[in-house]
């Protein structure tokens, strides 16, 4: 008779004695390294060396994880507010050797993290996962994970969660020795440091659609961006817009329309939380909205703008519309095209401006709003 496989909650006692010894050598091995890292970042990037944030652990509890820091201090007067303008090559090298993750050995010797697990990210996260994604806090969080060897941020959110509770349902000995060894070799290769467009990976919004897309609400610190894409070239090239857009316009006009109960603007994000899109909807009580659609410059030819607008055709029906109205130039052969294939058709029963044709997509109303 074969030996039943003993249940991962009896490896936990044994990991953490593990964690302990192991956090505890390493702490006293690496501590020239660090302190020769916390000198060079005081010189380099100044004071305070070390990067203190609140995060999810163990059943979500919060805990306060340490790590060398790694960016200039945010700075709107010097342009530096993203984590892109922020980063320096040498907080990049700190990261892609993870030399700013030994200071989290003593988050490791406190008992808020372990050696391997889920890594902990950030607690505004908690609420947007699903059960399942949720997962991930059965057990605690870890300095390296199933995910992180796996691709670390180069891979999409969604298959980093699910990785992250295949972890939760698989742990043992044996995993733990693999994902560690693993490990070493993605630090040698410096493998997936930053997802495309980042210098990390881009923000989690929750779960994506059945077309790949995480959508949200369009927000004030979005209105920066959505000014350098209405002024790139390639996104003016393919929507009807004629103005030059600049920031103060651009804020006074989204605290105009904030609180339309007739009107919405979102974000989209693909996979992986990189923005890709930024659309909305203007109703006007007869059934019928009028529809945008801007395409990240930098994600064009991506498949993007099609995800995105079967997105906007599923919202629509789910706020009851009848119809979805846009206007797209005449000379823009493609995105005709990609409207059509979706389910738009022209108008014969309006007059577009010169050098633009009116299209609609009739919808299957739906019953409920979308909660604003």
């Amino acid at each position: 008779m074969t030996t039943p496989p003993r249940p991962p909650e009896a490896y936990d006692q044994v990991k953490r004695a593990l964690d302990v010894v192991t956090a505890g050598a390493l702490l006293i091995t690496t501590s020239p390294i660090q302190a020769v890292v916390a000198l060079t970042v005081r010189r380099r990037l100044g004071t305070p060396v070390l990067f203190r944030q609140e995060r999810p652990g163990l059943h979500g509890k919060p805990f306060t994880l340490i790590k060398m820091r790694t960016m200039l201090d945010v700075d709107p007067a010097k342009g530096l507010v993203t984590n892109e303008q922020r980063m320096t090559g040498f907080g990049q090298r700190l990261r892609a050797t993870s030399l700013d993750e030994l200071p989290t050995l003593w988050n490791v010797l406190r008992g808020d993290m372990s050696i391997v697990g889920p890594r902990p990210l950030r607690m505004t996260y908690l609420e947007r996962y699903t059960a399942h994604q949720a997962r991930r806090h059965e057990v605690r969080p870890g300095v390296t994970g199933l995910a992180q060897v796996s691709g670390r941020n180069a891979i999409g959110w969604d298959e980093r969660l699910d990785l992250d509770v295949e972890y939760v349902d698989r742990r043992s000995l044996r995993l733990d020795l693999s994902i560690l060894l693993r490990t070493i070799g993605a630090v040698l290769r410096r493998d997936g440091i930053a997802h495309d467009g980042h210098a990390t990976m881009g923000a989690f919004y929750g779960p994506t659609n059945r077309h790949g897309v995480v959508e949200r609400r369009l927000e004030r610190s979005d209105l920066e961006t959505r000014v350098a894409w209405l002024n790139d070239p390639t996104v003016r090239a393919g929507v009807s817009i004629t103005f030059d857009a600049n920031l103060p316009d651009t804020v006074a006009w989204f605290d105009r329309v904030q609180d339309d109960p007739c009107r919405y603007d979102w974000v989209h994000h693909d996979r992986a939380g990189l923005a890709v899109a930024m659309c909305g909807m203007t109703m006007d009580g007869s059934g019928r909205a009028f529809y945008y659609l801007y395409v990240n410059p930098a994600a064009h030819g991506r498949g993007h703008g099609r995800r995105s607008l079967a997105t906007s055709v599923d919202r629509a029906e789910q706020l009851g519309l009848e119809a979805l109205d846009l206007e797209v130039k005449t000379d823009n052969a493609r995105a005709i095209r990609l409207y059509r294939s979706l389910g738009f058709v022209e108008r014969d029963d309006v007059d577009a401006p010169a050098g633009k044709l009116a299209m609609t997509r009739p919808l299957s109303r739906r019953e409920g709003r979308v909660a604003r």
